[in-house]
Formats: C-alpha cells, structure tokens, sequence
C-alpha cells in the first residue's frame, strides 16, 4: 500500500476551511509540509493507518482520466465493496445513483460515494429514497457538518472542483461518521421518508 504525502498547500486546504488536521503516521511529508508544522500551532492528531472496515459503493466513471486516479485512491483505501459505472453518458447517472441508494436502503452497502462534474441531481435523486441521507460534499467542514446532523450516507462530489487530497479527507470522514441523524432531526426525517420514497432499483 503507498503511503500518502502531505504538502503544505494541502494543510493549509484544511486550515483555511477551519478543519480538524488528522493525518496518518505513515504518511510522507514534503520539507515545506515539515516547515509548515512548525510554524503553525495547530493541533494535528496523527492517526494509525489502516483499513476502513464499513463498505463503500462508488458511482464513477472510470473512462474519465481525471477519475482513474481517484478509483486507484479508494482501492488502495480500502473497503471499496463496488464501483457502479454510468452507462450511457451523462444521462446514466442518474440510474446509476438509484442503483447506489438501492443497495444501501437493502444493506448491502453502509455508505456510498458519487463522483459527478455537477452534484445537485445526483443529490436530490438520492435524497428520493427511503432511509438514504445525501449530502453535496463542497468542503470538509460541509462533510462534517451533515455526518454530525444528518448521518449522510452518502456524499455527492463535484471532482472537478476538488484535489484529490480533499476529496479523500472528506470519503475518509463521511466513513467515520455516524449512521443515523441526530435524535432530534430522526423524528423530522423519519415523517419525511413515510411520505414515499423508492428504494427497489
């Protein structure tokens, strides 16, 4: 498994956005990265590496060049239960999206990921279905911010928007955070949800 490099820019990304700097004990800095830590007071938690053990399902298309390299990011992740490619061009999102959401409201997946060049159709598809909480993902603290109201279990990503550094601190968040909303919004959604909602694709 390669281990991931840490670069300046990159903290100051999550510095700027107001996040939380965890990164893994393995990880490889470069000097201005090093020269950064030192300069700033900040609080890093250095995390021990390893495997996400809850599943994941992604929605991309692995034609686009500029997702190969995020496809090889979530293998070497870990935890990577199933890719569902869009068939048929922009059009076969959306299909692709429903398939996603089937498979978690049936269990088969916790948390699935959707990687789009523009996210509000595939969230508001997703957000159609029984027991599916779906977030745009444009920043970290966004993330983390509907992983702690919503549960989201699942996270819509505009990939041309973002480094692929952003986009794995925020998959590696959505993974870590809870499954469910938080008690007083449970009530509000679970009254939402009785008013339809498909989940047999």
């Amino acid at each position: 498994m390669s281990r991931p490099v840490v670069t300046a820019i990159m903290l100051n990304d999550l510095l700027r956005a107001g996040a939380e700097i965890r990164l893994s004990r393995g990880a490889l800095l470069t000097p201005a990265a090093k020269d950064w830590l030192k300069e700033h007071a900040v609080p890093v938690t250095w995390e021990e590496p390893g495997r996400c053990e809850a599943t994941l399902a992604a929605v991309l298309d692995p034609q686009l060049r500029e997702l190969r390299a995020l496809r090889a990011m979530l293998d070497r992740r870990g935890g990577l239960a199933e890719v569902i490619e869009p068939v048929g061009g922009p059009g076969g999102l959306v299909p692709a999206v429903r398939r996603l959401c089937g498979k978690i409201a049936r269990g088969e997946v916790l948390k699935g990921v959707v990687f789009a060049a523009d996210g509000a159709v595939p969230v508001c598809v997703a957000n159609k279905h029984n027991r599916v909480r779906a977030a745009l993902g444009t920043d970290l603290l966004a993330v983390e911010e509907a992983c702690r109201q919503l549960g989201i279990n699942v996270l819509v990503i505009e990939y041309d928007r973002q480094t692929t550094f952003q986009m794995r601190q925020m998959i590696d968040r959505l993974m870590r955070g809870p499954t469910s909303a938080r008690p007083e919004l449970a009530a509000s959604l679970e009254v939402i949800e009785q008013g339809g909602g498909r989940a047999d694709w």
